[in-house]
């Protein structure tokens, strides 16, 4: 699996953007150094794991694309497949919406098979959906961006791609906060250490309702899911990268040595702060390509 960034050339917040999720900061001044600088750290960082980094830069656009950078957004790489394919999202806001021939050259220019979301429900990648189990099972959360529809035209769709008897089983749960307005800023997903299969979660309480839960208990097991009740948002918006837990620079103390006992990997914190003020840090910025 490598991991597919996009440099933050045309990072900026826009008035259109406001109120697009709780984070947003439409009079903050975003400083471009700091852009560049926190962008290239957390590349190095990703750089030093078992994983293949590709950063693309877009070709000069006079297009308005702020949030192109957070390319978990902007696509999702379908495991258990003969050949790689990429589905390509159905974005809920205009200014995500223009990403959409830029994300589909980038693709063919790195040789990657695209497909466009076939639905009418907004759709936006990797960052509504969590693949298990080798692919076999995939969580979904919805109701900031996605729709509960989104996920019964995502299941029609896989029924296609794979075949009845071997399309993925989806758990389907709505985001009971819009402080996790996408599912990977809920939820950070991992393997065991020694083992490739992802099997385990680390998920927000608040995230959730106590129903929501207990059914993702009962579709991963209850020894793979641990509940985090904490006020920094943006800790589970992470990257599982070989030996390391790649987060932001945390706020509660309390969480590194968490995170260190519950998922067996060292911590690593990287500065995502101006990022932040638009909603997304380090899984927002780093798309998993099969």
């Amino acid at each position: 699996m490598r991991r597919l960034l996009i440099e933050p050339s045309t990072f900026e917040i826009l008035a259109i953007q406001d109120k697009q999720n709780p984070y947003i900061d439409i009079h903050h001044d975003v400083h471009n150094k700091k852009v560049e600088e926190q962008h290239e750290e957390l590349v190095q960082t990703l750089a030093k794991g078992s994983n293949g980094v590709i950063v693309y830069r877009l070709p000069p656009t006079e297009t308005k694309l702020p949030d192109i950078v957070f390319t978990a957004n902007g696509a999702l790489s379908l495991p258990r497949l003969a050949e790689p394919l990429i589905l390509l999202p159905n974005m809920k806001y205009p200014q995500r919406k223009a990403e959409l021939p830029y994300l589909t050259t980038m693709f063919a220019a790195l040789g990657l098979r695209t497909m466009d979301y076939p639905g009418r429900e907004p759709f936006e990648g990797q960052a509504e959906l969590k693949w298990f189990d080798g692919g076999r099972k995939a969580v979904c959360g919805y109701g900031h961006r996605s729709t509960k529809r989104t996920f019964e035209e995502l299941d029609a769709l896989f029924g296609q791609i794979y075949g009845p008897d071997k399309k993925p089983t989806l758990l389907v749960l709505p985001l009971a906060s819009a402080d996790y307005y996408h599912l990977d800023v809920a939820m950070c997903e991992y393997s065991p250490v020694g083992s490739r299969n992802i099997t385990k979660c680390l998920v927000h309480k608040r995230a959730f309702s106590l129903v929501s839960h207990a059914r993702l208990r009962d579709f991963l097991g209850s020894e793979n899911v641990t509940v985090i009740d904490t006020a920094d948002s943006f800790c589970l918006n992470a990257v599982i990268d070989g030996p390391t837990m790649i987060t932001h620079k945390l706020t509660d103390p309390a969480l590194k040595p968490l995170f260190e006992k519950a998922t067996g990997r060292r911590v690593v914190q990287v500065p995502t702060t101006e990022f932040e003020k638009s909603g997304g840090s380090v899984r927002c910025m780093t798309l998993d390509l099969f």
